[in-house]
């Protein structure tokens, strides 16, 4: 990256992953503010992800997403979380992968993400054990070219924070 440290962090990972949980941490550490995608989108639009799913529909929620993401990436220094589904999406992968700043994947097994979500009323995409292995299985390509990968299987967000910042993120 130049020699000059990531003005922006990028969390990304499917549902349940522990992208906001590390990144309000990650952030306090950092003395960066915390920026949660979807609670942007919530904010802008007076309305949960799931009503904008059910009542817009997915194109168009992705299309909200888009913005909101170019115009969080406006405010440096920042630790992003992203939506479970933002890097997946070619546009906003494209993007990310032109700024100035680092991509680190949770790394969650399918079986430890289920459990977190299982209790979860406002995931969108969320249904049943089969969609949700799907929906897995079509992100992990995409979480995969992170620049750095974290397994967060059994571990705190303290201890996942703490793996971040020993990382050479320059």
């Amino acid at each position: 990256m130049n020699g000059h440290r990531p003005k922006l962090i990028y969390l990304l990972g499917f549902m349940g992953s522990g992208k906001s949980s590390v990144g309000v941490l990650l952030a306090q550490e950092l003395g960066w503010p915390f920026i949660d995608l979807d609670t942007v989108i919530e904010a802008s639009q007076g309305t949960s992800i799931r009503e904008i799913f059910e009542q817009a529909g997915e194109p168009f929620f992705r299309q909200l997403e888009q913005a909101a993401l170019a115009e969080v990436s406006k405010k440096e220094p920042a630790v992003i979380a992203l939506g479970g589904g933002s890097f997946a999406q070619k546009s906003n992968f494209d993007f990310i992968r032109g700024r100035r700043g680092v991509t680190i994947w949770l790394d969650s097994p399918i079986d430890e993400l289920w459990q977190r979500c299982a209790t979860m009323a406002n995931r969108p995409l969320f249904r049943d054990r089969a969609s949700f292995a799907r929906l897995y299985a079509q992100r992990l390509p995409y979480y995969r070219q992170a620049k750095y990968r974290i397994s967060t299987e059994g571990r705190t967000p303290q201890e996942i924070v703490r793996e971040i910042l020993g990382f050479q993120l320059y």
